[in-house]
């Protein structure tokens, strides 16, 4: 890479950069950042931080790029760099001496750390998020609107209203009507319960409204149209089989035929004869052919591409239909509810932007800042929708002298499926070419191994990329255009690795199984062995595994765990494969619903509750086999009965209190109990992140669900990025998909199953349909089988389109997998995928089986395996004691006269602060009491008036003024309110380590020493007091270490203290 081409100094500027993989983009990003912040010449009058946002598509990536920022920020600063080469490198892309750049980077660490809110790197979905919350009325929602994921149920909802909704609107019922008539008889679905598969497919159908941010076109015609068109074609060639001339082909007059006697009117597309994809009559030779009958045939070959056509059309007409009656019921309700879904967040905004909408000044009014500098992170996988949500706001900042950075991989682009657009890569960059486009490529690896970096270049070269289309049978399925598109792709594949990178191995093994079953049967050994033998060389840490989809991810946990290896993915991560999770929740089931039997039998032969109790499995066990032998359960009784009769101690220490408190507390709180009554983070310690997670979940979702039935239901339907436990084992394998190995790397990478399954087709679980984008504003759906193409050029055009676009996905998923790994990959290809044969098996050629050798190297530092830090359990104080104390007990009801006055004259001391004299005037031995008796009357009058105000329903306040003035006329007492060395607080809140607020009367802080100060009514009750003012007193000790403290009860009517010793 030409670093002065990567970093110019022009105004305004687009640089475009393509970064292979391992090639360092985010160091790229990182440097680009920092030069838009310390090159004075760039900026002269000051650290434009607010000015610059840098865009990523995750979480992660977003924090890995400000984490690099720093990073090197701070490498500047502090003038210590890794190397000279390092040191060279980047004040070399900053464009200023090193002095200059220490200067300027302390400058901005200043800038960051006092607006560190400025420090704009952000995801996508955000910013967007920033953006609707600034112009929430222009999408008629509040300041406050939330963000919710699963709209899922909100769409089960609106079909509930559709269905209801028939008996008063006619034409919601002939909707309905066409759609099941559509349903039943032309796609022949069986199914007695449509309903699923309709909300399936009407959640699908929302996933690309909402990518795509385009309307679904409904086309001309019905499924009645298709049905006249099929028999209009069967009459025609029932004429056409009573006029056949003499010398026609004996095959095509037997298809033909065949045909006839097979079908009737209504006939399915795929039994029509392929001899009428041609308009050119079959005939043997020297043979002449009437005009008469070459006309018809002609006529019915037209007929028949304008029957699939318009079969394919019309096929989802019925669903796009449903999807916009639903859509209307959809808005409504997320209105009503004052909630957007993250799926539909790009197109909401996108709506902002249209006619009529908001302009590029009013978005930065509202976002409250103004950018003049865009960076843009893996640019290939950005949709046409988020690209549309930016391009205005880019535009007006290139033509005021701004600049757009952008960085991606066009062989890396595998998040089509969620609206990614590779051509945008290419499109931007000729868009803008009038603002100083640099282009730039990064060719040298930075993570790999020489071995890696020559097997990939080998493979992904385009001799061999041209060898494996012809080979595989590929090239079938695509045109000249298809061709030269992937090849262009791929045409900078070609990597250069470090020189001190001389090492690496891979190793290919080809799997030729007769069956599924060998087939894992075969790998799942060869994986085990495998591992077993890199143990010998690396950390589990180091290992990764990757797999196509998370199928895949299940076997493989499920193969590693029965040898008993450590291992890390969604299976082990998700909280609801935890078995001490799920007996959490069978324990929470027979809270809610006591008569659950099994739940309640599944919860006392579980591990939690023989550890808390001692009851052991095996005794559990047969006292549920003993009631089977005595017949005591078949009266009826509930299990839970029995067991309370056999175990009273164990029932009423550890179930009796949820069993009476459920429903009266939350379930946050009731969970929190059950862990400490259980004690499951201290007998469970491993799985601590699974218990804090569980309780996360509860607390996020306790809003929504607040009852303990809609949580449970809500767990069935959760999303599995819900459920998951975001934590790294100290020394685990890693075990994930490709698409989630994005953007990491791993010393050793082991693919288990490299295969292809290239299916051009959408939704093909519910719905199997090809996209036609047919303008900038409508989407096409459309029904493509393969006899489908053959009578029609149009949608073979269509299929070779979508199929290009489905092998290029494959295409960049092997790449990803094979360019993550540092040291060494181990590839294994089965011979089959799925029912077909696996065109990956021709990706590699046959001799490269094996290339460079094994050994082992030198840990760096930094990849060293981090310790475990084992951390104290927390505790939880028990909230349903906690509540009661909330309320007065019955004594306290009883003597309400009595409260009232001890509350009166509380708030009277509490206005009472330090009442010592100014230094200047204290002259006497005691100054309050005998030197200023007028001073003292003017306070005591001024505390009685604030009385009065604050209850002004008593309207005697001689006996609580009496007491005040006793109290205050005490000598024995002048200690508590005069103090000459220290500060006084009244009412003063301080918190537990439980959580609890507690407010001490009155607190003392001396130099030396700390005064707590109760006020008691009277010396009634004086050990419940004491217990009080002890727990104060310990509180204090902990905030005012290591200063002595000391403790007071005050007692009003005897006008006496006493000091308490805990």
């Amino acid at each position: 890479m030409e670093k002065a081409h990567l970093f110019p100094h022009q105004s305004p500027e687009v640089v475009v950069v393509e970064a292979s993989a391992g090639t360092g983009k985010t160091f790229c990003l990182a440097k680009r950042y920092l030069q838009l912040l310390i090159n004075p010449h760039l900026n002269p009058e000051g650290v434009p931080l607010r000015n610059i946002l840098a865009i990523t598509f995750t979480n992660r990536a977003a924090m890995e790029m400000k984490s690099r920022i720093l990073e090197i920020l701070k490498k500047i600063a502090l003038g210590v760099f890794s190397t000279k080469e390092e040191q060279e490198e980047i004040l070399s892309s900053l464009g200023v001496g090193g002095k200059l750049a220490q200067k300027r980077a302390r400058q901005v660490m200043d800038e960051i750390i006092n607006h560190y809110s400025f420090f704009q790197v952000q995801t996508i979905d955000s910013f967007i998020n920033a953006l609707l919350l600034g112009c929430a009325l222009n999408i008629e929602r509040s300041a406050s609107f939330e963000i919710e994921r699963d709209y899922t149920q909100y769409i089960s909802y609106c079909l509930d209203l559709a269905i209801e909704e028939v008996a008063f609107d006619k034409s919601v019922g002939r909707l309905l009507e066409e759609f099941l008539q559509h349903y039943l008889f032309v796609e022949n679905r069986t199914s007695w319960f449509p309903k699923k598969d309709i909300l399936h497919i009407m959640q699908f159908l929302f996933k690309l409204y909402n990518r795509y941010g385009k309307s679904f076109k409904v086309y001309n015609g019905e499924s009645k149209d298709v049905v006249e068109k099929k028999r209009t074609i069967y009459q025609q060639i029932t004429r056409l089989a009573s006029q056949f001339p003499q010398g026609i082909n004996a095959h095509t007059k037997k298809s033909i035929l065949s045909f006839l006697e097979k079908n009737q009117e209504v006939f399915d597309i795929s039994s029509l004869p392929q001899v009428l994809k041609k308009p050119e009559v079959p005939m043997n030779k020297n043979k002449l052919l009437p005009e008469s009958f070459k006309t018809q045939w002609r006529k019915i070959c037209e007929g028949v591409r304008e029957l699939v056509e318009l079969d394919a059309e019309v096929a989802y007409n019925p669903y796009i239909k449903l999807f916009y009656k639903l859509l209307s019921f959809f808005h409504s309700l997320s209105k009503k509810k004052d909630v957007l879904f993250l799926e539909e967040l790009n197109c909401k905004a996108r709506c902002l932007f249209g006619e009529g909408g908001i302009t590029v000044a009013e978005v930065y009014y509202r976002l409250a800042t103004r950018f003049k500098h865009y960076l843009i992170d893996e640019f290939q996988d950005t949709s046409v929708l988020q690209w549309r949500n930016l391009e205005m706001m880019i535009e007006e900042v290139l033509s005021s002298g701004g600049s757009l950075f952008y960085v991606g991989d066009k062989k890396q682009a595998i998040y089509r499926f969620r609206g990614g657009e590779v051509k945008l890569f290419d499109e931007v960059r000729n868009k803008f070419a009038k603002f100083n486009v640099k282009s730039t490529y990064l060719a040298k690896n930075h993570r790999s191994q020489k071995a890696i970096v020559e097997f990939n270049n080998k493979v992904f070269c385009e001799e061999n990329l041209r060898r494996v289309i012809k080979s595989s049978g590929i090239i079938s399925h695509l045109d000249e255009t298809s061709f030269k598109e992937i090849l262009d792709i791929f045409k900078d594949a070609h990597q250069e690795y470090r020189e001190e990178n001389k090492y690496g191995y891979v190793k290919v093994e080809w799997i030729r199984e007769k069956s599924r079953d060998e087939r894992d049967e075969l790998i799942h050994s060869k994986i085990i062995h495998l591992i077993k033998e890199l143990k010998e060389r690396f950390s589990y840490q180091d290992i990764a595994i990757l797999t196509r989809d998370n199928n895949e991810v299940e076997v493989i946990t499920s193969w590693l765990l029965e040898e008993g290896l450590p291992v890390e993915s969604e299976k082990t991560l998700n909280v609801m494969k935890n078995s001490l999770i799920k007996e959490i929740v069978s324990f929470l089931k027979f809270l809610y619903s006591p008569i659950d039997d099994l739940s309640f039998a599944s919860f006392i032969l579980g591990d939690i509750f023989g550890a808390a109790t001692g009851l052991s499995y095996s005794e559990m066990r047969n006292f549920l086999f003993s009631l089977h032998k005595e017949g005591k359960n078949e009266n009826g009784a509930a299990l839970y009965r029995l067991f309370r009769n056999r175990y009273p101690q164990v029932w009423e220490e550890y179930i009796e209190k949820f069993f009476q408190n459920i429903g009266f507390i939350s379930l946050y709180e009731l969970l929190v109990n059950i862990y400490q009554r259980f004690a499951v983070r201290e007998n469970f310690r491993d799985n601590q992140a699974f218990f804090m997670k569980f309780l996360e979940l509860i607390k996020t979702k306790e809003d929504k669900y607040v009852e303990v039935d809609e949580f449970l239901s809500y767990l069935k339907e959760a999303p599995p990025e819900d459920l998951y436990v975001n934590i790294t084992q100290s020394d685990s394998l890693k075990v994930l998909t490709i698409h989630k190995s994005k953007g990491l790397e791993f010393p050793v990478v082991i693919i288990p199953f490299l295969r292809w399954e290239i299916d051009p087709r959408i939704g093909r679980e519910r719905i199997s349909a090809y996209i036609v984008e047919e303008d900038n504003h409508s989407l096409g759906l459309l029904r493509i089988t393969k006899k489908h193409r053959l009578y029609s050029q149009w949608l073979e055009e269509i299929y070779v389109q979508n199929y290009r676009k489905a092998f290029i996905d494959e295409l960049n998923n092997t790449y990803v997998a094979f360019t993550r790994a540092q040291y060494e990959l181990y590839i294994f290809i089965p011979y089959k995928s799925g029912k077909g044969n696996n065109k990956a098996w021709f990706i590699i050629p046959e001799e490269i089986q094996e290339i460079g050798e094994k050994r082992v190297y030198e840990k760096k530092e930094k990849e060293e395996i981090s310790p475990v830090i084992d951390m104290p359990v927390s505790k939880y104080k028990d909230w349903a004691e906690a509540l009661k104390e909330e309320f007065g007990d019955v004594e306290s009801i009883k003597n309400r006269e009595r409260v009232l006055y001890g509350n009166v004259l509380h708030f009277l001391l509490s206005q009472i602060g330090n009442l010592y004299p100014e230094p200047q005037k204290a002259t006497g031995v005691n100054p309050w009491l005998g030197v200023y008796p007028q001073k003292k009357e003017f306070i005591i009058k001024e505390i009685i008036e604030r009385g009065k105000a604050q209850f002004p329903f008593i309207k005697d306040f001689s006996s609580i003024e009496k007491v005040l003035r006793l109290l205050l006329n005490k000598e024995e007492l002048t200690p508590f309110f005069y103090i000459e060395k220290g500060e006084v607080y009244s009412e003063k809140e301080v918190v537990t380590r439980w959580g609890e607020a507690k407010r001490i009367d009155r607190l003392i802080v001396k130099p030396e020493e700390v005064w707590v100060i109760d006020y008691k009514i009277s010396s009634q009750g004086k050990e419940e007091h004491k217990q009080q003012i002890s727990q104060y007193i310990e509180i204090i000790k902990e905030i005012y270490y290591p200063k002595r403290v000391r403790g007071f009860l005050i007692y009003l009517e005897e006008l006496t203290f006493e000091e308490v010793f805990p």
